[in-house]
């Protein structure tokens, strides 16, 4: 049993894998998940979701004249004088629908450790129509959190081990936002993929610039970030 050690599933749904916003590099996650799942005892398990509302602020369908891959400045909620820029994707992870489904091997998975000895809270999250939600905390303007942290804290969390899709977006935004709330976060980068090695990299350096880092030689290796001071 990992004491005080979190895994955290970052949105490894079937619209990341092989859906609507698929890519090639996605299912190479997966066995490094299942061995995660099947291999170790965990006190807490999170799943993340995205849990799209039709019309969802991040869909170009949404925003007429625009395509997937455009951008969009959408306002606070909470601040009308303040904007931010929102990426636009083809339409993903709308619920009741096999995009926004848990990938089979994975969901089987929890579903056992669930019924049998490991407690499960599978995180929902930017169900908001006007704002998204990278993080499994929080949505990207921190008008609303999520019952991650709540959740963690009962169960005397203090390491969370985050795997997931995509590196350069919730998996990046969850990790910060753990760091930033006090955990040791620990990021396996072979268990989390992007769109291309390059932007993959990129994300890992720039969570690496959160905290102290340390690289451990395993069949899965592990990138330890630690909070850094000031965070």
């Amino acid at each position: 049993m990992h004491k005080r050690t979190a895994l955290v599933l970052i949105d490894i749904q079937n619209d990341f894998i092989t859906g609507s916003l698929g890519s090639p590099r996605a299912p190479a996650i997966l066995p490094k998940v299942y061995q995660l799942l099947d291999n170790h005892e965990w006190p807490f398990i999170a799943a993340s979701q995205d849990w799209h509302p039709e019309g969802h602020v991040s869909f170009a369908s949404a925003h007429p004249g625009l395509e997937p891959g455009d951008a969009v400045n959408v306002t606070f909620l909470d601040s009308p004088l303040k904007t931010e820029t929102q990426g636009v994707y083809a339409d993903h992870c709308i619920p009741g629908t096999w995009g926004a489904e848990i990938e089979d091997g994975v969901k089987t998975r929890l579903q056992y450790l669930e019924g049998y000895r490991t407690p499960v809270n599978y995180i929902k999250k930017a169900q908001n129509h006007s704002v998204d939600s990278y993080s499994a905390f929080a949505d990207n303007q921190y008008h609303q959190f999520t019952t991650l942290n709540t959740e963690l804290t009962v169960h005397g969390i203090e390491t969370i081990i985050v795997t997931g899709l995509i590196t350069n977006a919730c998996v990046r935004g969850t990790s910060i936002d753990g760091i930033k709330l006090g955990y040791e976060v620990v990021l396996i980068e072979d268990a989390t993929e992007s769109i291309s090695e390059e932007i993959k990299q990129a994300a890992i350096q720039e969570l690496e610039g959160w905290g102290k880092c340390q690289t451990q030689q395993q069949e899965t290796r592990l990138l330890t970030l630690r909070r850094g001071s000031g965070v």
